[in-house]
């Protein structure tokens, strides 16, 4: 188990009054992607698990979500959500765009759930917040295939977590190391040569690190709307366009 003990390991109770279990946008996204029929049996059975306090042992961090749950047999089991982390470059460039805009400050900060930032995520840049149904790994200890009560009890108390505090889904999502690691880049310490005739020689240059090759368009996106009108639509994104035709005429 990794990342942070949530309410010292103790049982988490869902005590919303409502049946539906996750109310803001992203809270409900990722129960829909991990339980995808909230009508059935077993989501029922997740949501009876949840509200009876049967999640404990919660971490969560960077690439994992983990618990234990206490099944209808009364059995503990070991649960997980994992993913890989958003790539650093994409975030970075996506945060410098938010914080240029009120609507998304908020959400970049982890104080607000926003459909905004999750579509911009999922259709421009590729990488969605809740991710995809093959990108999400899901874990039980017990011997059920597929989805169980134990993951959709756990789904539903992290849907729950969400609404308390969103910045669980960035930390999951590895936002937060990402935005660090874009500003403060590792850099090799400088070191006097030992020569006393190259006095300004500096130590070896850090090892170049592999990149993520950006969306099309990526500068466009990270500037924003441009407010010229060209042909009835913005600047931006007639050059987006053509930066896509020229992509395309370089691939033929």
């Amino acid at each position: 188990m990794s990342g942070e003990l949530l309410n010292h390991g103790e049982p988490i109770v869902v005590t919303t009054p409502r049946d539906r279990i996750g109310h803001g946008p992203w809270a409900r996204l990722f129960a829909t992607a991990v339980v995808g029929d909230e009508g059935s049996s077993v989501a029922e059975r997740g949501r009876a698990l949840a509200r009876a306090g049967a999640v404990h042992t919660v971490s969560g961090g960077a690439g994992e979500l983990a618990a234990r749950v206490v099944g209808s047999d009364d059995k503990d089991y070991a649960v997980a959500f994992k993913a890989s982390a958003i790539p650093p470059r994409v975030w970075a460039a996506v945060a410098v765009t938010a914080r240029r805009n009120a609507r998304l400050a908020a959400a970049i900060d982890g104080r607000e759930q926003s459909v905004h930032l999750e579509h911009l995520m999922r259709f421009d840049w590729t990488s969605p917040l809740i991710p995809n149904g093959d990108d999400l790994i899901r874990t039980c200890t017990c011997a059920n295939a597929g989805l169980c009560e134990h993951l959709a009890a756990f789904a539903y108390v992290v849907a729950d977590l969400i609404d308390g505090s969103p910045s669980l889904l960035l930390r999951w999502r590895g936002c937060y190391e990402a935005e660090a690691d874009a500003v403060e880049p590792e850099r090799a310490p400088i070191t006097q040569a030992d020569s006393s005739d190259a006095p300004w020689q500096a130590g070896a240059l850090p090892a170049r690190r592999a990149l993520r090759p950006l969306p099309l368009g990526a500068v466009l996106m990270c500037l924003g709307p441009s407010e010229l009108r060209v042909g009835g639509g913005d600047l931006t994104d007639v050059l987006k366009r053509a930066y896509g035709a020229l992509a395309d005429s370089g691939r033929a």
